[in-house]
């Protein structure tokens, strides 16, 4: 009317050997819908700072500058920082920060980084560069575009800047 010692064992066991698979996968999965949000959100102003360019003839020089041809959200509302520094994107997964450099400030490059410090996590990081002078644009998911590593400035091919 019940069951074994045994069985229950084995029940255990079997259920502790799909965990053991299951659940990086699960959790990796969920990481990379995460870094699909900030990647997403790269692109978009990757698509800003061009607009920007186009619209009012100058080069962009903060959150507040691209915030006038679309709102970029973050966890406290649209980013109006008068420069490129870190925000937070909304869910709070992601930070983005900017630098720009080049003749008249035309490269820009947007870091996307997790907000955990796990090393594993880090490696989701997200990259994107448009350099304004050739047209030339890039974005770069870690541990999907390289072998199971962060990137770095170096794997962007944006011609021009930094």
């Amino acid at each position: 009317n019940g069951f074994t010692l045994s069985e229950v064992m084995i029940t255990v066991v079997i259920v502790g050997i799909l965990s053991a698979v299951a659940l990086p996968n699960y959790f990796r999965q969920v990481q990379r819908t995460k870094q699909s949000e900030a990647s997403a959100t790269l692109a978009q102003i990757q698509t800003i700072v061009a607009t920007y360019i186009d619209e009012y003839n100058l080069t962009p020089t903060g959150w507040k500058d691209l915030s006038d041809i679309t709102a970029i959200m973050t966890t406290s509302g649209p980013a109006d920082l008068a420069s490129f520094e870190s925000i937070i994107l909304p869910g709070g997964n992601y930070t983005v920060s900017g630098t720009t450099s080049g003749d008249d400030n035309n490269y820009f490059e947007f870091t996307a980084t997790p907000v955990s410090t796990d090393e594993e996590t880090l490696k989701y990081n997200v990259m994107a560069c448009i350099d304004l002078e050739n047209g030339a644009s890039d974005l770069k998911q870690g541990n999907r575009d390289s072998a199971n590593k962060k990137i770095e400035s170096t794997d962007l091919v944006c011609q021009g800047g930094s």
